[in-house]
């Protein structure tokens, strides 16, 4: 691999860091914005709060199919720029909202530039690096989401218990402007330059390739588990700050910052692990991206249930730091074997429908649902819920795992 290559995996790693510390940093801020406005909060309760994450990942997954056909069309380097710098500009806006529904208003529009992102990034990644390194690639790259969603709990709950919570929406959003110029120094390569078979011309695709990769069984298998995941795992980093703060006495900058670490570390462990573990044995067992997901999602389960019946502080983190390693242990395998199973000229149209899919069957309905049984039965009850997330997702994994073939791709290529 060239230096391109790496430089490429280096600032769009980068890039995605930020991405998730805009999305993740009004988790850390919900014990500020569910005060009363004589308090300097917005007096949201545990159902709207929980809609600031989905009407944020709704507009995310609505639009991104339509920025997959623009990536499978127009120069990637702009797009991502744009997208960046957008995100940027509409996270430090919600610092001047007045109530729910603009700050509600705010982060939904946020997900127009955050859908452009994703929609390009991956499918840029994989002309950039062939099969035999891509599941260690997407690792290093999804190694970024727990790390920045760690950066986002961390200038919450920092910043927000020392100057509030509008300047922290101001930290947040910053940075992303001056690091959107670092998508100039990459290149737009070649679209499936990086195949080990040959790859035949073929226009790019249409709105109909939204319709016809549902066909596609390998495709759609994976990314029903990818979505009982993204329910899991985008309620655990959206609601543990709070639960622990509401229910374990675990709050404050101390709280947030503790968990803002645990994320890192288990994220950069669990997500390297899972790539390399993955790869490895793929070497013998062409299913090895699925059953890795299966198998390490499904050890999450007691994990999660210990941290709802856990009482001391020690095994409250110790419970939550292990569910977390286990669940980002498969972000690198089933990115990967979202890529392997898609025709190059239409990644960029494949991976905007998987974020569609993933998040309008997962954390859309999710995240808030956990928010209602939060106020109908309490938070137990409610953060208990993950733990089925998570049992599907495994189930469906492993289904899939059972079904898939050796072949690179469901149809001729």
């Amino acid at each position: 691999m060239g230096r391109q290559a790496w430089l490429a995996l280096g600032v769009l790693s980068g890039l995605n860091l930020l991405n998730y510390a805009d999305r993740f940093v009004v988790s850390s801020l919900l014990p500020m914005l569910q005060k009363p406005a004589a308090e300097g909060g917005l007096g949201l309760d545990d159902t709207q709060s929980g809609w600031l994450y989905s009407a944020f990942i709704l507009v995310y997954t609505v639009t991104a199919p339509i920025f997959g056909l623009l990536a499978d069309r127009v120069n990637r380097l702009h797009m991502l720029a744009v997208a960046v710098a957008f995100w940027s500009v509409l996270t430090a806006a919600g610092a001047w909202a007045a109530g729910f529904w603009a700050l509600l208003f705010v982060r939904s529009v946020t997900g127009l530039g955050e859908a452009a992102y994703a929609s390009v990034a991956p499918a840029l990644l994989a002309d950039e690096f062939g099969p035999r390194l891509r599941s260690r690639v997407m690792s290093v790259f999804n190694a970024a989401i727990p790390v920045g969603a760690a950066v986002g709990f961390i200038i919450g709950s920092t910043v927000g218990e020392h100057w509030g919570w509008r300047h922290a929406f101001v930290v947040a959003g910053g940075p992303g402007l001056v690091l959107a110029v670092l998508i100039y120094m990459l290149r737009d390569p070649p679209r499936g330059s990086m195949e080990d078979h040959a790859v035949s011309a073929h226009a790019p695709p249409t709105l109909k390739a939204l319709l016809t990769t549902w066909g596609n069984g390998r495709w759609r298998r994976c990314t029903l588990g990818y979505a009982a995941q993204t329910a899991c795992f985008g309620s655990l980093g959206y609601w543990t700050p709070l639960y622990l703060q509401k229910m374990k006495g675990i709050g404050g900058a101390v709280g947030g910052t503790t968990f803002g670490a645990i994320i890192v570390v288990t994220g950069l462990a669990g997500t390297m692990a899972g790539g390399w573990w993955s790869d490895r044995w793929r070497r013998t067992n062409p299913a090895a991206h699925l059953w890795v997901c299966a198998i390490t999602t499904a050890l999450s389960v007691p994990c999660i249930i210990a941290v709802v019946l856990a009482k001391e502080p020690s095994v409250v983190w110790s419970s939550v730091a292990v569910a977390s390693l286990l669940l980002v242990m498969s972000t690198g395998p089933v990115n990967a074997q979202l890529v392997d199973v898609l025709h190059p000229s239409e990644r960029g149209t494949g991976m905007a429908l998987a974020i569609l899919t993933l998040h309008l069957l997962g954390d859309v309905p999710g995240v808030p649902l956990v928010g209602m049984v939060a106020d109908w039965r309490g938070m137990d009850v409610a953060f208990g819920m993950l733990a089925v997330f998570a049992l599907i997702a495994a189930a469906l994994w492993a289904w899939a795992a059972r079904r898939d073939r050796p072949s690179t791709l469901d149809r001729p290529v």
